[in-house]
C-alpha cells in the first residue's frame, strides 16, 4: 500500500463542520503553518471561502455520495456535533448511524489516515470505538482535564500530534463561552435588582 504524502501535503477532506467543533477544528486547520490543503463537503456552492479553504459539494443525503470526493491519500476528518445556526446547513453532515459504514468503505479502498472528533456532550459508543480501531482509525473526545485523546492503534495511521491541540481549543472555547454566559447572567441579576430598587424608592415617594 501506498505511503501517504507529509501532513503538509496531504490534502485534508472535512465533513461535519458545525457547531464549536466543527469550528474549532476547521479554525486550527487553515491556521497552521505552512496550512495544509482543506476541502470541506458542502451541500451546495459556498459564497465566500476563506483563504486557502476548498469545497466540493455533495450531490444526495446518502453517506455513500461523499466517496467520490475523496482518495486514498487524503485525510478525512468527521466532526459530530450539534448545529448552532441555520447557516451551518451549507455543510454536509454524516448521519451518524452511518459511521461504520463510511469508515469501512474508506478503509476498503485504501484511506489511511480518518480521525473522527466527538463533541463533549456526543462521546463515541463502545461500538464505535471497536469499529473504529479496528479500522486503524482515530477517536477524539474532548473532556474535561484532559490534554489528549483516545488514539487509535498503529504507527502510520496514528493520529497527528497536531490534533490534540485541535481537542484543547475546543475545550477552550467551550469554557470561554461557559463563562461569559455566567458573567452575562450575573450582570443581568444584579440590572434587575437595581431596577426592582428603583421601582420600590419611586413607590415610597409617591405615598
Amino acid at each position: 500500500m501506498a505511503k501517504p504524502p507529509p501532513p503538509h501535503l496531504q490534502r485534508t477532506v472535512v465533513m461535519g463542520t458545525v457547531g464549536r467543533s466543527g469550528g474549532a477544528v476547521l479554525r486550527e486547520l487553515l491556521g497552521q503553518v505552512p496550512p495544509p490543503p482543506v476541502t470541506v463537503l458542502g451541500t451546495r456552492p459556498f459564497r465566500h471561502l476563506p483563504r486557502g479553504l476548498m469545497q466540493a459539494v455533495v450531490e444526495g443525503s446518502g453517506w455513500a455520495a461523499c466517496l467520490r470526493h475523496i482518495d486514498a491519500g487524503d485525510r478525512v476528518l468527521i466532526v459530530f456535533d450539534t448545529q448552532r445556526h441555520e447557516r451551518e446547513s451549507v455543510f454536509w453532515r454524516l448521519e451518524r448511524a452511518h459511521l461504520i459504514d463510511l469508515a469501512s468503505a474508506l478503509h476498503a479502498r485504501g484511506l489511511q489516515r480518518l480521525d473522527v472528533v466527538f463533541a463533549p456532550d456526543q462521546p463515541a459508543s463502545a461500538a464505535e470505538t471497536v469499529a473504529l480501531k479496528s479500522l486503524g482509525y482515530g477517536i477524539h473526545v474532548p473532556g474535561p482535564g484532559q490534554r489528549a485523546v483516545a488514539k487509535a492503534t498503529g504507527g502510520a495511521t496514528s493520529a497527528p500530534a497536531r490534533l490534540g491541540q485541535w481537542v484543547i481549543h475546543i475545550l477552550v472555547d467551550t469554557m470561554r463561552q461557559f463563562s461569559q454566559s455566567l458573567i452575562h447572567g450575573r450582570r443581568q441579576q444584579r440590572e434587575r435588582a437595581r431596577t426592582r430598587q428603583r421601582e420600590r424608592e419611586t413607590g415610597n415617594r409617591g405615598d
